[in-house]
């Protein structure tokens, strides 16, 4: 899995092409964004303990990851709607989710986001890399020019980041309602 990851990361159009086609990857493309979600949150979880607390920082942690996991399958699904709608791509919701679930490799940096100054730069260079894998993945997914996969990946991940925003929103209030301080 981590060579696939590295491949991924390297922007390999054949391997994208490979994932595209195998349905076998499915599992794994998940255990990739899986394995982002728990990086990112523990990332979270360390830079807040001291900010915000155990509880609070942990459950900031725990937020984080189950947001991107459920952004991941949002943003996959407004990609094909979108990439399907209005450029006529020729995929289906498998092979887009195994090609999204793989660029999502670099943000596993997102565990270093603790780090003073040095940690937020590393998380936001994998994040742009990850945009940029995440346009590969709709191109070679969708079968269409990196133009359109530009555009479709701007209006999904707009639509994505506005219901990952209100879960986000809605989880907090959820926890401060049970008593979880220093959330808000």
């Amino acid at each position: 899995m981590l060579e696939r990851m590295q491949r991924a990361t390297k922007k390999d159009i054949e391997f994208y092409e490979e994932v595209e086609h195998n349905p076998s990857y499915d599992d794994e493309a998940f255990k990739v964004v899986l394995l982002v979600a728990v990086a990112g949150g523990l990332g979270l979880f360390l830079a807040g303990i001291t900010s915000l607390g155990g509880s609070a920082a942990l459950s900031q942690g725990i937020v984080h990851a189950i947001q991107l996991l459920v952004t991941y399958y949002v943003w996959s699904f407004l990609v094909l709607i979108v990439g399907t709608k209005m450029f006529a791509g020729t995929s289906d919701l498998g092979e887009v989710r195994r090609t999204i679930g793989y660029s999502y490799s670099p943000n596993v940096a997102q565990v270093l986001i603790f780090v003073p100054v040095l940690g937020p730069l590393i998380s936001l260079v994998a994040g742009i890399w990850s945009i940029v894998l995440g346009i590969v993945a709709v191109r070679q997914a969708m079968d269409f020019s990196t133009g359109n996969a530009v555009v479709t990946v701007v209006i999904a991940a707009l639509l994505a980041l506005i219901v990952g925003a209100l879960l986000r929103f809605v989880a907090f209030l959820l926890l401060a309602a049970v008593g979880v301080a220093g959330l808000m």
